[in-house]
């Protein structure tokens, strides 16, 4: 063995020995942000079986969702665990490293999935104000009839009625649709386009703005009536 075959021996072996030491640096972190995501996922079950408006079917499959993503997860700790019992280093590197990608690209646990059932929790909170404005209108309504059989003038405080019914209406229009329409996203449709959540993010806002307006009608009724 010449001095040149015994030192590319050893570049070699350190070389290897340099990839083997990345291959499990990559598996630990790996492994940390999967159980990281398992345990923000655990959690998510929590707030989706606390909601009210939701239904046990709507429940299950949200529920259903972060139990899929949650075995996936597993699996893909599995695979990601057995990349370092690859014989070869720059192969067992290589699959280590596209192993670990695809916890955040095939997954989108922080993107997609948990902004997902985020904004579900968000439509069925506001469907819960949504109802009870919609109890609060016809009692106002009942208080505004009875003002205006006593001979008041309740036309101000009909208005306030209107816009509040209108606004109220318009909130439930898109807190209603929101979860059929965002469900069934899956990571594909996040890659292609990030931006995917965003008009619905918006809606929600405009959903709020439209609470808020018909909260502040009811203010002013109840204002009304008390002067009249």
């Amino acid at each position: 063995t010449t001095p040149k075959t015994t030192a590319s021996s050893a570049a070699t072996a350190a070389t290897n020995a340099n990839e083997q030491a990345h291959v499990k640096l990559i598996i630990a972190r790996g492994n940390a942000e999967i159980a990281r995501r398992i345990t923000a996922l655990n959690a998510m079950t929590t707030i989706v079986n606390a909601t009210k408006k939701l239904t046990g079917a709507e429940k299950a499959d949200l529920n259903s969702i972060v139990s899929t993503n949650i075995a996936s997860l597993n699996t893909q700790k599995a695979k990601l665990d057995a990349d370092v019992s690859i014989s070869d280093p720059a192969t067992a590197l290589a699959t280590a490293r596209t192993d670990a990608q695809a916890i955040i690209l095939s997954y989108r646990i922080y993107v997609l999935i948990l902004p997902q059932i985020n904004l579900i929790k968000t439509a069925d909170d506001q469907q819960v104000t949504e109802a009870n404005l919609t109890t609060l209108a016809g009692k106002l309504a009942t208080r505004i009839s009875a003002a205006q059989t006593a001979g008041k003038d309740v036309t101000a405080l009909q208005a306030s009625l209107s816009d509040l019914n209108a606004k109220n209406t318009a909130a439930q229009g898109i807190s209603s649709k929101l979860e059929a329409n965002i469900v069934g996203l899956t990571p594909a449709n996040y890659n292609d386009n990030h931006t995917v959540l965003s008009s619905y993010r918006d809606q929600l806002v405009t959903a709020h703005a439209d609470i808020v307006s018909a909260v502040s009608d009811a203010k002013t009724i109840i204002t009304g009536l008390e002067s009249v």
